[in-house]
C-alpha cells in the first residue's frame, strides 16, 4: 500500500478536534453573514438604525421589552 499504516492515535486526535473546529467554522460563518448584513444595508442606504436598535436589544416595534423563552 502507498499509504502505509494510519497512526489510530493521530487519527483519534483530528476526529476529536474536528467536530470543535466544526463548531467554531459555523459560528464564524453565523457572525460573517450578519456582520455582511448589515454592512451591505448600510451601504446601500437602506439600514433602519431605530429598527436595528430595537431588535439587538429585545424591543418590540412598539417599543415594549419581551422575555426571551429558552
Amino acid at each position: 500500500s502507498a499509504v502505509g499504516h494510519l497512526p489510530v492515535a493521530g487519527l483519534a486526535l483530528i476526529l476529536g478536534i474536528d467536530r470543535f473546529m466544526s463548531e467554531a467554522r459555523a459560528l464564524t460563518n453565523l457572525v460573517g453573514n450578519g456582520v455582511a448584513t448589515i454592512v451591505v444595508a448600510k451601504w446601500v442606504k437602506e439600514l433602519d438604525h431605530k429598527k436595528l436598535d430595537d431588535v439587538l436589544n429585545n424591543r418590540a416595534p412598539d417599543g415594549k421589552t419581551h422575555e426571551l423563552s429558552s
